[in-house]
């Protein structure tokens, strides 16, 4: 005969996508399947939000080079409930039941505090949220199972507030430029430039930049690339990137050569928003960096951008759902291989098709045949809507 299948354990959470923001409930259902009967003290569930950061420091004494291992914590919220049983006061269990062989439901619902901070999976760091859910027997080990769900928080790029940061609607550049000197020749200089018309972005945005680049040196280049990079920041001290996007614009500049390239795409991924605001553990930003790798050096220009999840004014968001973010490789870390996965990943707000009325407005304006007036009015009413339509009278009167 064959022996009786263990008892199960799990968690069956509401939101399918396991996605929810601070200040949100979370409802859903302990179920416990026993295969047999089983004598239990209790039922318990526990929600615990923390942040955690390591890392390693080297500090140079004389000649001696010593690894230093940093911790930082942070706890949101460790919270207890008691779903079946009795506890005294001291935290002991006084109940003794015995539960039947079968399927048995403990419902719950629990409101995530206000103004926490987003989940984040980064190397050797998180923001993690869990469920637990616990069984405790009369005797032998106590059953559990937990689950990880993703808790995101709106950031509005119009409304960012930090006093460090720029507009996010300013035009933002960066210009960087080397001399190389000869020992035939006068020193010759390279230079390249990087700008793009604002600094907000939503995941699934396309960011479009202008670049430059001028080899006024008798060398030639390696391969030049744009990447979108993470930075990331833990205790206020320790500095590391990860490269989300890149690609390759050219696989070498000759001596005298300029190539330039005007509104070149980069993709922006499902990512964390800029910031973990309320966290004091990690800090995530983001830029957009421009590199011409050369034998003994690499020409770079980097602009800061804000990863948003609220699209700016202008911009129609067609629709949006939930993505879930594939941490890349981290491009600059000694740290073990094993610290380059983890079983969870959060998910977070993605943008599948998204347009800029502000640029086809700008495109109509620049026609040198404009259509009729009561043609550009349709236009107008079904595309760009009313700030388009206060500009058909211009348009009118400089065709006329």
């Amino acid at each position: 005969m064959a022996a009786p299948s263990p008892s199960v354990l799990s968690l069956n959470l509401e939101h399918a996508e396991l996605v929810f923001y601070s200040g949100e409930k979370i409802r859903g259902a302990l179920v416990v399947q026993l295969a047999t009967p089983v004598s239990v003290a209790g039922v318990e569930l526990r929600f615990r939000g923390s942040a955690r950061a390591t890392w390693r420091d080297h500090v140079h004494e004389g000649m001696r080079r010593t690894e230093v291992e940093h911790e930082k914590e942070e706890i949101y919220f460790d919270d207890r409930f008691c779903l079946w049983g009795k506890v005294t006061d001291e935290g002991h269990w006084e109940t003794r039941e015995v539960l039947k062989r079968g399927r048995h439901l403990f419902p719950f619902q629990y409101k995530l505090p206000d103004g926490i901070p987003c989940s984040f999976e980064g190397p050797n760091a998180y923001v993690r949220y869990t469920v637990q859910g616990l069984v405790f027997r009369t005797s032998g080990e106590c059953l559990s199972t937990q689950r990880c769900v993703t808790v995101l928080r709106d950031l509005d790029s119009k409304r960012d507030t930090e006093k460090r940061t720029p507009s996010p609607r300013h035009a933002l550049e960066d210009h960087a430029e080397r001399s190389f000197s000869s020992v035939c020749c006068r020193p010759g200089r390279v230079s390249c430039s990087l700008s793009i018309i604002k600094r907000g972005y939503v995941p699934g945005e396309t960011i479009k930049t202008e670049i430059h680049l001028h080899n006024l040196s008798m060398r030639k280049s390696g391969v030049c690339k744009l990447q979108l990079k993470q930075l990331l920041t833990y205790g206020d001290s320790h500095s590391k990137y990860l490269v989300l996007e890149e690609s390759k614009l050219f696989d070498a500049i000759r001596p005298g050569q300029r190539r330039q390239l005007r509104e070149f795409p980069m993709h922006v991924p499902p990512t964390c928003p800029s910031r973990l605001s309320k966290c004091r553990v990690i800090d995530v930003r983001y830029c957009l960096a421009l590199e011409a790798h050369f034998t003994d050096t690499v020409l770079y220009a980097a602009v800061p951008v804000t990863i948003a999840t609220i699209p700016e004014k202008g911009i129609l968001p067609i629709r949006w759902g939930y993505r879930e973010c594939i941490r890349p490789i981290n491009q600059d870390s000694d740290e073990p291989k094993e610290g380059q996965c983890v079983e969870f990943e959060p998910k977070y707000k993605y943008y599948e098709e998204i347009r800029d009325i502000r640029r086809e407005k700008y495109y109509i304006l620049k026609l040198r045949q404009s259509p009729g007036v009561r043609r550009r009015q349709l236009i107008a009413k079904s595309e760009l809507g009313a700030c388009a339509a206060e500009h058909s009278e211009l348009i009118s009167e400089s065709h006329a």
